[in-house]
């Protein structure tokens, strides 16, 4: 592993920025694609939007984590809320409660993670919440680039592999 970045952030929507600022801030510094690191962004946007607008967790705090390899970015988003059965969400594009007294369309954020991302689980937190774990593959800027990322990698006890788009 390069690193790890783990936030512990309250159910507002003021600190998705903070949470998709820091991801990209560590992307650029290992020097992954521009392209990479708008989907990682993206990503964990969405993550954090979903819990602060569909959670509702008693302890008000939602958990992020990136771990970051050379080949790869493992985010990790889990809270305690009322949970949800990914099997059981509404279709995309129809009506549902905004949660302010009115009405949104919506339900196209599984969708948009869906199409980001290499892998997805949703997994109950225990006793109750949710976690989502997604992994999204690194490209970099140059050979070099995923050269330096991969001896970090190595130096820190993670793989070796290297890709570059």
């Amino acid at each position: 592993m390069i690193l790890r970045l783990s936030l512990d952030l309250p159910e507002d929507e003021a600190y998705i920025r903070t949470s998709r600022l820091l991801s990209r801030c560590l992307l650029e510094d290992i020097s992954v694609d521009s392209g990479t690191i708008q989907d990682v962004e993206n990503i964990v946007s969405e993550l954090c939007s979903n819990v602060v607008r569909h959670a509702a967790s008693k302890a008000t705090r939602f958990q992020v984590i990136l771990d970051y390899y050379q080949p790869k970015v493992v985010i990790t988003v889990t809270d305690t809320g009322k949970g949800f059965d990914v099997d059981h969400v509404p279709e995309p594009g129809t009506v549902r409660p905004d949660g302010k007294g009115g009405q949104r369309y919506g339900g196209f954020g599984l969708s948009i993670l869906e199409g980001l991302s290499d892998k997805i689980d949703f997994s109950e937190t225990d006793p109750h919440g949710t976690t989502v774990r997604i992994e999204k593959k690194l490209h970099y800027q140059s050979e070099s680039d995923a050269a330096n990322a991969a001896r970090r990698d190595k130096d820190n006890g993670g793989s070796v592999s290297a890709s570059v788009k």
